[in-house]
C-alpha cells in the first residue's frame, strides 16, 4: 500500500513538472525580439517598430527566428496604434521603449493572438487547426493588389503588409493564415525558385487581354477580382506555399492538407 502511494506521488510530481515545462511566457519577453524607436525623414518623425531575430536562447527563440516576417505581420496588423502620437512626443529612446512595451502588454488583441500561437506550437496545449489549400489560396491571392490605374490606363500592382485586400474581403480574420501567406510571398517575391514578382507581372499582362470597363473605378474593381482568380490558379504560387509549409510546419499553428 505504501509502495502504491509512493508511486502515485512520484507520477504526480512528474506530471506537474511536465506541465510546468509547457508554459512559454512570450508576453514577458517582447523586448527580446521587437525593436521600437524613432526615426526622421524629410524633417518629420516616424515611429519604427519591427520584429528582429533574437540571440537569447529561450522557449520562443526558434519560433521567432524561424520566420520573423510571420511575427512581424502579426505585430503590424493585430496590435493597436492608438499610442502612436504619444510615443512620438517622447524624446528619450528608453522612455519610448518602456512606454511602448508597457502598452503592448495591455493590448488584448495582440496578446490573445500571441498566446494562441504559443499554445498551438510551443506549449501544444491546443490542437492545431486543419486547413485546405483552397482556404490558404483564398487568403494568399489577396496580397496581389491592383492599387490604381495610371492616366494612360496602365495597372499598378503592389504586394504590401498593410495595403492589401484582406480587410475588404474577409469578414472573419485568420491572423496565422494571413501571416504565413504574406511572409511566404515576400520571401519568394524575387527568388530564383518561384519569383512571385514574375508571376504577378504575368498576371497583370493577362488583364490587358480583356476589356474590363470604360469607367475607371469599375475597371479597377474588375481587374482586382480577375487578379484573384488568375493567381488562384497559379501553379507556382501553390508549389511555393506547399514548399514553405513543409519548411515551417513545426512552428505553424495549423496543419495544411495538400491535395
Amino acid at each position: 500500500m505504501i509502495k502504491l502511494i509512493l508511486t502515485t506521488f512520484i507520477l504526480t510530481i512528474i506530471t506537474i513538472q511536465g506541465y510546468a515545462q509547457k508554459h512559454c511566457d512570450i508576453k514577458a519577453n517582447y523586448e527580446d525580439f521587437i525593436f521600437v524607436g524613432k526615426s526622421a525623414y524629410n524633417e518629420k518623425d516616424y515611429l519604427i517598430k519591427k520584429v528582429i531575430e533574437t540571440n537569447k536562447k529561450s522557449c520562443f527563440s526558434n519560433l521567432v527566428n524561424n520566420n520573423p516576417i510571420f511575427i512581424d505581420y502579426l505585430l503590424t496588423n493585430f496590435s493597436s496604434n492608438a499610442n502612436y502620437q504619444n510615443l512620438l512626443e517622447l524624446t528619450d529612446s528608453i522612455a519610448i521603449r518602456n512606454k511602448y512595451f508597457d502598452d503592448l502588454r495591455k493590448d488584448s488583441l495582440f496578446n490573445s493572438v500571441m498566446a494562441d500561437l504559443v499554445n498551438r506550437t510551443i506549449d501544444e496545449n491546443i490542437l492545431k487547426d486543419t486547413i485546405s489549400m483552397d482556404e490558404l489560396l483564398n487568403v494568399a491571392v489577396k496580397y496581389f493588389s491592383i492599387i490604381r490605374l495610371t492616366d494612360e490606363g496602365h495597372f499598378v500592382g503592389k504586394v504590401c503588409v498593410g495595403l492589401n485586400e484582406i480587410k475588404k474581403t474577409e469578414s472573419v480574420r485568420n491572423p496565422f493564415i494571413e501571416a504565413f501567406s504574406f511572409s511566404s510571398i515576400l520571401k519568394h517575391y524575387q527568388s530564383e525558385d518561384y519569383s512571385m514578382y514574375d508571376e504577378f507581372v504575368k498576371a497583370i499582362e493577362e488583364l490587358y487581354k480583356v476589356n474590363l470597363g470604360i469607367d475607371k473605378n469599375e475597371k479597377l474593381l474588375r481587374a482586382q477580382g480577375a487578379m484573384f482568380l488568375i493567381m488562384r490558379n497559379n501553379e507556382n504560387l501553390k508549389k511555393m506555399l506547399k514548399s514553405e509549409y513543409g519548411k515551417q510546419k513545426d512552428y505553424l499553428p495549423f496543419i495544411l492538407i495538400c491535395d
